[in-house]
């Protein structure tokens, strides 16, 4: 274990990139150990960094342990809030493919952000990249505004994101809290493209409240997601004036295996969607349980299933009582 601050990475808020990479690097060369973090505001850049397209670089082995959310806080410098650039990622994720990057990563206890909303956000970036890793553990961080996702988990497997509490407010296409997908396309900005499919993901009992378009995005650019756990998330859409999918994924995906249960969630929009999973007539959604998930507020549906091809295996589908309490209350 090492604390930042010997390393002069102090949370004084000014840039920290340099600091933090060397007591990053210290506890790669060692092989593993734990990274804590201080009290104050850690400012990160690519201006700064050893990578053309992250800020810091993760090696296997390591925890980043803050002193609490809200009480830790890492932030992309403001000079560089219209650059693209990734804050946090593990070592190899554009150099080796399979499950073979950085992995037996923990990240915890601290807040991440990209700092204010803009009108002008990033293309690239999201706050925590991972790819081509095998077994991560992301719990009580607070993400705030994200120009991209708050976790982007591209051709990983064995990934927990757990306890974690979201708030963003930054309206911008394409910028899912969490994102699941391959290493494929559209993956993290810099990822090597050999096609790897995420497995055994589990997202957990986070609060988020968000505005965008999707807030969890189980499948993106032609994945096939394999063993899934979506479990007791309590999920706010907060965009009142467009449509939302809280739980969702691309048509162009497949899912096998999955188990969506007691999510919460409250809608704000009459398009929005609760739970939406369609698929195209290439893909396929096998082994699906669906259950005492409970969808509340302005929705066009609670839950919508949809395939061009035979699907297998749906289980427990629950239905919520829907109730616009602010409609009732108008007819009264």
């Amino acid at each position: 274990m090492v604390k930042a601050a010997m390393f002069g990475a102090t949370g004084n808020g000014r840039d920290q990139t340099r600091a933090l990479q060397s007591a990053l690097d210290y506890l790669g060369k060692v092989g593993d150990g734990k990274l804590i973090l201080g009290k104050g505001t850690f400012l990160v850049s690519l201006a700064k960094s050893v990578h053309k397209k992250a800020c810091i670089i993760i090696p296997a082995g390591v925890t980043i342990e803050g002193s609490g959310m809200g009480v830790t806080i890492i932030k992309r410098i403001s000079s560089e809030r219209k650059q693209n650039g990734v804050l946090l990622v593990n070592k190899g994720y554009d150099t080796k493919g399979g499950y073979k990057a950085a992995g037996n990563i923990v990240l915890r206890n601290f807040t991440i952000t990209d700092g204010d909303v803009t009108s002008k956000p990033r293309t690239y970036g999201d706050l925590i990249a991972l790819g081509h890793a095998n077994n991560v553990l992301i719990e009580r961080v607070q993400s705030l505004n994200h120009d991209q996702h708050f976790v982007d988990i591209c051709g990983s497997r064995n990934i927990t994101v757990r306890d974690n509490i979201s708030n963003n407010k930054q309206d911008t296409y394409g910028t899912a809290t969490i994102q699941i997908d391959r290493a494929k396309n559209l993956g993290i900005w810099g990822l090597l493209l050999d096609g790897t499919n995420p497995q055994n993901i589990t997202i957990e009992n986070n609060k988020i409240t968000s505005m965008s378009e999707m807030v969890l995005q189980l499948g993106h650019d032609q994945s096939t997601v394999e063993n899934l756990n979506v479990v007791s998330n309590v999920i706010t859409g907060a965009n009142t004036a467009k449509g939302q999918n809280a739980i969702g994924k691309d048509v162009d995906t497949s899912i096998l295996t999955a188990n969506i249960k007691n999510n919460h969630i409250k809608l704000n929009n009459a398009d929005s969607i609760g739970i939406n999973l369609v698929t195209d007539a290439a893909h396929r959604l096998d082994n699906i349980s669906l259950s005492d998930n409970v969808t509340t507020g302005k929705m066009r549906t609670a839950t919508f299933i949809d395939s061009a091809v035979a699907s297998t295996g749906f289980e427990n589908i629950l239905y919520s009582l829907y109730i616009d309490l602010s409609s009732a209350m108008r007819v009264l």
